[in-house]
């Protein structure tokens, strides 16, 4: 028996495909002719094979034209929203600050218990010492063992 095409199939899940990213953003859902063959799982050639271009240039140009659109459209509450998210940043790096300035006492806190003077967790560390090169030293070589 010998194979159906694949035409039929391929066509419902294209405009399908082309339907929903119609609706969508350029950025989410590309329409070309590469990442269209990738979200449908077959190869640029067979949309080639089957002259898939031009609904796809047609899905594209419209999903610009809704873009452009969309974009016009002056959103009422953007200042309140944008404020808004704006104090929830801000109350959230507070959080974090809080969190990490309790992390820090513990840390000073369990140095002290330790022996450590906590004022010397707060030293630079030093630079290592660079004056010559190792390489070549005979401890770093490795040897075949038999």
């Amino acid at each position: 028996m010998s194979r159906q095409s694949q035409q039929a199939e391929l066509t419902i899940a294209l405009y399908a495909h082309l339907a929903t990213a119609e609706k969508q953003s350029p950025e989410d859902y590309p329409l070309d002719s590469r990442s269209v063959a990738k979200a449908l799982g077959v190869s640029p050639t067979t949309l080639y094979k089957y002259r898939f271009q031009e609904p796809i240039r047609e899905a594209a140009r419209r999903q610009q034209e809704s873009a452009k659109q969309a974009s016009k459209k002056p959103s009422l509450y953007s200042p309140m929203e944008r404020l808004h998210r704006l104090d929830e940043g801000l109350k959230l790096a507070e959080e974090r600050n809080k969190h990490l300035i309790t992390r820090l006492a513990l840390v000073e806190a369990n140095a002290a218990r330790l022996g450590i003077d906590p004022e010397e967790l707060y030293q630079p560390v030093m630079k290592p010492v660079r004056t010559h090169s190792y390489a070549g030293t005979p401890g770093t070589r490795r040897t075949k063992r038999l």
